[in-house]
């Protein structure tokens, strides 16, 4: 879904602090649609959770994530951030900041600058791969992962419903 950049952030027109030049941004999605969003108009089925609503994606806890990004448009990008719930979050309510850590888990940060120059190299192979190591989680989790234009207000947000499994060790163990 597509709202305003700079999540957590509660409110628009900021600055980028690492790229002054950038486009300001629109207010990031408020709390409660956070998953449905949309400069189109609010998607209440996306903001319906509860625990057992939509189907999860099978994780191990600390391992490396290849996240994939595929686009519709291209646009030029400051960053990607994943964010993922808290230990303790509450999978019944509607999807709101203080259910996330405050920190992105894993950031994908484009330094050129300006925006407009070619030369900045702000264009993102199609499509983008990133590889994030996972935090230590267990359950159920939700993972935000939010793209950010750098010649626009607005950034793109997904969302990643997850079931997170402990690594199981591989011990070989030989003839005795």
């Amino acid at each position: 879904m597509e709202s305003g950049k700079f999540f957590p952030a509660m409110k628009g027109g900021l600055l980028d602090s690492t790229a002054p030049t950038d486009v300001q941004n629109a207010a990031p999605p408020e709390d409660g649609h956070i998953a449905g969003s949309s400069v189109r108009g609010d998607v209440p089925l996306l903001n319906e959770q509860t625990p057992t609503r939509w189907e999860k994606i099978p994780l191990h806890s600390g391992a490396k994530q290849k996240f994939k990004w595929e686009y519709g448009s291209v646009h030029l990008t400051r960053r990607w951030n994943y964010f993922i719930t808290r230990m303790g979050w509450n999978p019944s309510s509607p999807l709101a900041r203080a259910q996330f850590e405050v920190k992105p888990f894993c950031t994908v940060q484009n330094p050129g600058q300006p925006f407009w120059d070619p030369n900045a190299n702000l264009i993102p192979q199609e499509p983008t791969e990133h590889l994030c190591d996972l935090p230590k989680r267990t359950g159920y989790h939700v993972i935000l992962a939010v793209w950010e234009v750098a010649s626009s207000p607005m950034a793109f947000y997904q969302i990643v419903d997850a079931t997170f499994e402990e690594r199981k060790s591989s011990s070989a163990s030989g003839p005795d």
